[in-house]
């Protein structure tokens, strides 16, 4: 079945995923930012239901977009290896700077966690033996990330051997998945209270799974433009006027979890075989945030405290509004500046080449 995949690359980019990815990231801080500063938005609106699967709906992209660079490499040990350095250069260098950062404003406060805290947190293995011991805002999502990444070659070798054994595997996914939705989580309690529960990674391995499939089984041309519009008009359908209200367990848990997850996998599906092209005006600003996504999700909760701490008698709206420019301008600045040189020297690694990179072919 592999034979018949596209040649995609680690350099194989698709802009519609990026902006995706952008959009999803600036809707999470809008969302983190009103619940801190003024009140959390209830189940029922728009900004609860990207905040809740605003993140969750990031491992379907993820899911889709390592099965695009990697499906090829995944089967060799070297290949695997590979995909492990390139990864652990994506992910550690900016969650370090984020840990550090935040780890000298708890220590001014007389708050600073244990080192075995901090170690857990560089070293992203809170992810396997504590989903709750994050320290960033957030990160909850990063740990389960990583386990995900763990998981890949299996995922991508069963897809690569028969789609249909990797549509098996989806589908244990999503049983196990609706264990959570109908077993594990009450819907009569607060999703605060089982949040140790919710953060499990294996409650949302089906939607990294399910990026992947998508890979496997919707190769092929862009779809018409009217298709790919009405399957994200489909979903943002879903994401706003759904009945729903309360608290936000009652859209994690029982068929409502299906209902707006399959609605975030329509929507990246759009995204994804849609082929548009916005122009300069404002298909140069999306990609630009979605390149920053990183930085917007692990960092707005910093740049948040530090506000703070510079003006701790500015109003709640213009905490926000200041928070948001801030993040958005610091994010582009450490892409381009810091994260994308750590790929490129994760590249570098990767490749077995230990001369230094200015002697590199």
């Amino acid at each position: 079945m592999a034979e018949s995949l596209p040649r995609a690359d680690q350099t194989t980019r698709f802009e519609p995923l990026d902006w995706l990815r952008g959009l999803l990231a600036a809707s999470i801080m809008v969302y983190h930012l009103v619940s801190w500063e003024l009140a959390a938005p209830k189940a029922d609106t728009l900004l609860s239901r990207l905040g809740a699967y605003g993140v969750s709906m990031f491992f379907v992209p993820s899911g889709l977009s390592i099965a695009i660079a990697y499906h090829r490499q995944l089967g060799s040990a070297a290949g695997i290896g590979s995909f492990a350095v390139r990864r652990v250069f994506r992910i550690w260098p900016l969650l370090w700077l984020a840990v550090l950062s935040l780890t000298l404003i708890l220590q001014a406060r007389d708050d600073a966690p244990s080192w075995r805290f901090i170690a857990l947190n560089l070293t992203t293995l809170f992810g396997f033996v504590q989903p709750t011991g994050y320290l960033n805002a957030g990160a909850w999502s990063i740990g389960n990330e990583m386990v995900y990444y763990a998981l890949t070659p299996l995922i991508v070798a069963l897809y690569n051997r028969d789609v249909r054994w990797g549509n098996l595997l989806l589908a244990i996914t999503l049983a196990i998945g609706a264990v959570f939705a109908f077993r594990l989580l009450d819907t009569s309690a607060t999703l605060a209270s089982q949040w140790g529960t919710y953060v499990n990674p294996f409650n949302n391995l089906f939607l990294y799974t399910a990026g992947v499939a998508v890979f496997y089984n919707a190769t092929g041309p862009a779809w018409p433009r009217v298709a790919a519009l009405g399957a994200i008009a489909v979903s943002m359908t879903v994401f706003v006027f759904y009945p729903a209200s309360g608290d936000q367990i009652t859209i994690v848990t029982g068929a409502n979890r299906f209902v707006f997850s399959a609605a975030s996998v329509l929507l990246v599906l759009g995204f994804f075989k849609s082929g548009f092209s916005l122009g300069r005006l404002l298909g140069t600003p999306l990609l630009q945030l979605g390149l920053a996504t990183y930085g917007v999700y692990l960092l707005h909760p910093i740049v948040r405290e530090l506000v703070r701490l510079a003006a701790p008698d500015l109003a709640p709206t213009a905490v926000i509004a200041l928070t948001i420019a801030l993040t958005l301008l610091v994010s582009w600045f450490l892409y381009h500046r810091f994260e994308l040189p750590m790929m490129k020297l994760g590249k570098h690694f990767a490749a077995g080449d230990v001369r230094p990179l200015s002697h590199a072919r």
